[in-house]
């Protein structure tokens, strides 16, 4: 066997021409399918990885009734997932076990106290623990308490960024600066914290990739509707009520524009708070607040990126057009092989008549095919990071992901003697079954 396998190593080096064709046609096609493999890879990757299985996204259906002769609204492209304030508070009221976080997502204008410095960052407006439930690292400081939520205290937390930006240190607690035309107190500083995907309130006009700028303040939700604040973000409002789309106009008991995300640590704790926000929507449907039939869902944070199609389907297609390639690359090495081995079918019948059985044969072209592979595989690391870099040019918001992996290559190594090894054992077994009378007639 070792020497079957030195000979399959001896024999790269016959015929080069046609083995450096077949080993630069299966680097292009492992090329192509790891390019492709890591940019999905990369964008399937857990945003918060050792917190996101815990959150889930909860929703109950509080929205009017379709009007009279109105087609229903397809929710399948776009699920609903916005909540009134005051349902929140008693989903929160109801189960107070459970760790909850209702959010909006804002551009905010922050301002030092003189006004002589001001930056614009994106924000969390936030009702429960958010920062602590979503992993979000504190440098100084703290995060605001329960009764502060209560009180309204008007305090927050801003990045290392924003600090620097406005007290030019990197440590603001203590400082005050304005929001809007109220002064808030810092009391804690974040690092930056900026998940890929960014699915905290992901709706289908959102971004939810390409912002690596991360969350420059996390705010209470309610002290920052007292000082006039405004998200910047989609909502539903109920007819009746003002619209809530106008600069400046919210309704916060009429309108839509929470999430409620949970933690929920074991299944029990999983089928517990499902059942809870079934029992909310048909108590609320019962007393008449609900006009539609009772509907609540909840959503794991993998299920909801799913939902939001989050992964750009031209991925998985190029990904499927790059397997093709490769498939059209092994046939034509199955052929060069093959070719190869024919070539050389007098060795091969020589070493028949002295006694080698076919399985050494076998053996033997296997080794070299498996070594062309891993030559392919040695290849397509050089184009693969030409190809991410290819694809960091294009002006998506996606394409900043596209980074290889050390891990990968592994994988890439593998990948190439598996397809070695697969091109080449039909070729391998054709030339073991040939009769070794004629082959050595040939010679």
């Amino acid at each position: 066997m070792k020497y079957a396998i030195e000979l399959g190593m001896r024999g790269l080096l016959r015929q080069p021409r046609t083995m450096a064709l077949s080993i630069v046609t299966l680097g292009l096609g492992l090329a192509a399918v790891m390019t492709m493999l890591t940019l999905l890879a990369m964008l399937s990757a857990d945003p918060l990885p050792g917190l996101s299985q815990h959150l889930y996204l909860g929703w109950v259906d509080s929205r009017e009734a379709p009007r009279s002769g109105a087609r229903a609204r397809d929710d399948s492209a776009s699920p609903p997932s916005l909540w009134k304030l005051a349902d929140v508070q008693a989903m929160a009221a109801a189960h107070p076990e459970v760790r909850q976080a209702a959010l909006v997502t804002t551009d905010l204008t922050l301002s030092s106290s003189d006004g002589q410095r001001n930056i614009r960052r994106p924000a969390v407006l936030a009702l429960g623990p958010m920062p602590s439930m979503f992993g979000v690292p504190l440098l100084h400081g703290r995060f605001w308490t329960a009764p502060e939520e209560q009180s309204r205290a008007r305090v927050l937390v801003i990045d290392r960024d924003t600090s620097v930006a406005l007290f030019g240190t990197d440590n603001g607690v203590g400082r005050e600066l304005q929001l809007g035309k109220t002064v808030f107190r810092v009391i804690g500083i974040s690092g930056h914290w900026a998940p890929q995907p960014n699915f905290l309130f992901l709706h289908p006009d959102s971004q939810a990739w390409g912002d690596s700028r991360g969350q420059g303040a996390f705010v209470p939700a309610l002290a920052a509707i007292d000082a006039g604040v405004v998200p910047l973000n989609v909502r539903d409002c109920d007819r009746e009520r003002a619209d809530g789309f106008h600069v400046g106009e919210l309704d916060v008991q009429g309108c839509r524009w929470l999430v409620l995300w949970a933690e929920l640590r074991t299944p029990q704790q999983v089928a517990a708070f499902d059942n809870g926000l079934a029992a909310y929507a048909r108590d609320r449907h019962a007393a008449g607040v609900f006009p539609r039939p009772p509907q609540a869902r909840l959503s794991s944070v993998r299920d909801w990126l799913a939902t939001n199609r989050v992964i750009p389907s031209s991925v998985r297609l190029n990904l499927w057009l790059a397997l093709g390639l490769l498939a059209l690359c092994m046939v034509n090495v199955a052929g060069l092989l093959a070719a190869r081995f024919v070539h050389r079918s007098g060795e091969l019948g020589v070493r028949r008549v002295l006694g080698a059985p076919r399985r050494s044969i076998v053996v033997q072209c296997l080794a070299e095919a498996g070594m062309a592979g891993v030559l392919g595989g040695l290849l397509a690391l050089p184009l693969t990071l030409f190809g991410l870099w290819v694809i960091r040019l294009q002006a998506r918001g996606y394409t900043d992901m596209a980074r290889f992996d050390p891990g990968l290559f592994l994988a890439l190594l593998a990948l190439g003697v598996a397809t070695g090894l697969l091109v080449g054992l039909l070729p391998a077994w054709r030339a073991a079954r040939l009769e070794p009378a004629l082959q050595v007639k040939s010679l």
